[in-house]
């Protein structure tokens, strides 16, 4: 009993000591004080004994500055409010701390709305799961569910699991994940993530990132990793008082020599109270990470939001980033004589078990053109060479120039020119296709540039990139032509590890600098980069961990928004601090006239708060608009 008691009793005093409960309080308790002492009767001692305990955790964060030997905002405060008692201007402390107790609550409901929208997000992932095994459908437990497991997914379920579509087709909700509020249509063969809504159709899916590997669940843990690294927030808003505070110090000083007024260096310091600031910046950054994480990016602290405003070079692998990172359908060249129905129908039943990534490569392209992929009647795999097999009558052999040669197939002298010719115009891997042992087309297979990659690079530009690079591994030729594409002209092609980094470290002399990558080979570049942005859906865990900003869904345009957002957020933060001198000076000269005594310096201080504080709010109007626009 005496246990139970004592936690109640600490669990009491958790709930008064932390915000927003003890915030409110006192609030409440100093706004009740002001009222009582200005209305009802005298009541100083009142007033002060409220004043001094709701002056607690300001002073407390100053003394820790100090023994920390630091100039901070907190000491900034807790220095305009020991003035106040030290001249007994009681009245002028409470408005004070009425003024940092909002600022304080303000502080905690936008750090809180980060990790409630996460929790919302988490809320959503459904706890069942429709599992399909030897014919027979069980509802499960969502967590019990394995990579490589079967799951449907009906009309208005949620997608349990990430996984990749096996069969049907579907239009999915993915603005959970994505931000993205229009629907996208996945067909055999693409991605599907976790949380997002089946509005119409069916779908068959491969389980293959589940519980703490999908990508919610990776959102969730980026996310209190990035509240947990505030630290350039904070250092913005100490550096400003460091500079601030001896500023103001040195003022107050002259003003007594000179005037020996001490209500007027009291007003002084009241006027020049920056509790504003210390609310205005954070509230500016958790706006930002805030939106950019419902956009399904994760930017880990203020100190990465800030440095992706100053980016005017850009650095990007090629491989998983420009370009999708496996191997996919690039161009097709089918017979005149073909019925292209029959052609995809043949070549989805042949490759339906390849085992190969071209032959998975072809599954792919052939399956998004049917519904459903019959089984060959017969089938046979040359190793090295390709496949054949026999469906609804008809025979198809897929491969290289050997798989004529296995099957005998003899090649009159105009079809063996047209298909070295045709085989001459891909610069990639490319295979025949026989049926009924005719010439029935060539199809090039490589690593394709991702749809939106050319869009990007166009925003980029815009957005005021002045450098785009391409570092990569991959051989000349392979980069040369994605660049082409691209219109990127700076390309630097069979790089290393070592070679990369050597490159970050010249490209860097021309100022910030971003580097974007997903493997393995690109984490030393991610780290040396002033901005490392790791693709995250499909990319290594140590790129992930290693880069300060992860695109969870690998959608290349939010890398010129994310880069319009710090800019924009630069801009807020540089505007509050504008805001603060202008209204400063103006109060400054009202106190130096006359007009301000410490009560109305107070009053004065309290209502330019909002100014801003209003200015950084626009940041979360600034990303609707921005997210409508595109």
């Amino acid at each position: 009993m005496k246990n139970r008691t004592s936690n109640s009793l600490v669990s009491f005093v958790k709930r008064l000591i932390f915000p927003p409960r003890r915030e409110w309080i006192i609030i409440s308790a100093v706004s009740l004080a002001l009222v009582a002492d200005f209305f009802v009767f005298d009541t100083h001692a009142v007033l002060f004994a409220v004043a001094i305990i709701g002056a607690f955790p300001t002073i407390f964060a100053g003394l820790r500055s100090l023994v920390q030997k630091k100039i901070s905002i907190d000491t900034f405060n807790s220095f305009a409010l020991g003035i106040t008692f030290v001249t007994w201007e009681i009245r002028s402390a409470a408005f004070i701390n009425l003024m940092l107790a909002f600022a304080r609550l303000l502080d905690w409901y936008t750090e809180s709305r980060t990790s409630a929208a996460v929790e919302e997000l988490l809320a959503l992932k459904p706890s069942e799961a429709l599992l399909e095994r030897d014919h027979v459908q069980t509802v499960v437990p969502a967590d019990t569910v394995r990579p490589g497991d079967i799951l449907i997914v009906k009309p208005g379920a949620r997608v349990p699991v990430d996984g990749v579509v096996v069969f049907g087709k579907a239009s999915l909700n993915e603005s959970a994940v994505t931000g993205e509020s229009a629907l996208v249509e996945k067909v055999i063969g693409e991605e599907v993530f976790s949380t997002t809504l089946n509005e119409s159709g069916m779908l068959k899916i491969k389980a293959t990132h589940v519980g703490k590997d999908s990508i919610i669940e990776r959102m969730a843990v980026l996310v209190e990793k990035a509240q947990q690294n505030k630290s350039h927030t904070q250092k913005i808003a100490d550096r400003f008082a460091q500079i601030f505070l001896p500023v103001v110090g040195i003022v107050g000083v002259l003003t007594f020599v000179i005037t020996h007024n001490v209500s007027m260096v009291v007003a002084l310091f009241l006027v020049a109270c920056a509790d504003d600031i210390a609310v205005s910046i954070p509230l500016a950054m958790t706006a930002a990470l805030g939106r950019a994480a419902k956009r399904g990016v994760i930017i880990k602290g203020g100190q990465s939001l800030d440095m992706l405003g100053r980016v005017r070079t850009l650095v990007l692998d090629k491989t998983g980033t420009l370009t999708y990172g496996k191997l996919a359908v690039s161009d097709i060249h089918i017979e005149g004589w073909v019925d292209h129905a029959i052609f995809w129908k043949l070549v989805a039943s042949a490759e339906k078990y390849s085992e190969h990534p071209m032959g998975k490569a072809l599954y792919h392209e052939a399956a998004k053109k049917n519904t459903d992929v019959v089984d060959p009647e017969e089938f046979k795999v040359f190793a090295g060479d390709g496949v054949w097999g026999r469906l609804h009558g008809h025979e198809i052999a897929i491969g290289d120039e050997g798989i004529a040669e296995r099957l005998g197939l003899t090649l009159d002298d105009e079809t063996a020119v047209k298909m070295k010719n045709e085989r001459d115009e891909h610069l990639e891997a490319a295979v025949y296709v026989f049926v009924d042992k005719k010439f029935a087309g060539i199809i090039s297979i490589g690593d394709t540039p991702r749809i939106e990659a050319a869009r990007t690079i166009a925003h980029l530009r815009k957005a005021g990139v002045e450098r785009i690079v391409i570092l990569t591994g991959d051989n000349p030729h392979v980069a040369q032509r994605v660049a082409s594409t691209l219109g990127i002209t700076d390309v630097r092609a069979s790089m290393t590890p070592e070679s990369k980094y050597r490159a970050l470290e010249e490209l860097s002399k021309l100022g910030p600098l971003a580097m974007v990558g997903d493997g393995i080979n690109d984490a030393p570049a991610l780290a040396r980069a002033d901005v490392g942005i790791a693709m995250g859906g499909g990319g290594t865990a140590v790129a992930v961990e290693t880069a300060d900003v992860v695109i969870l869904t690998d959608d290349l345009e939010r890398i010129p928004e994310m880069i319009e957002l710090g800019r924009q957020t630069r801009s807020v933060i540089k505007g509050d601090i504008v805001t603060w001198c202008v209204s400063n000076a103006v109060g400054f000269a009202l106190v130096f006239t006359g007009v301000l005594g410490p009560i109305l310096a107070a009053v004065y201080n309290f209502a330019t708060d909002f100014l801003p504080i209003l200015n950084s709010a626009r940041l979360f109007g600034w990303m609707r608009k921005n997210r409508q626009m595109s």
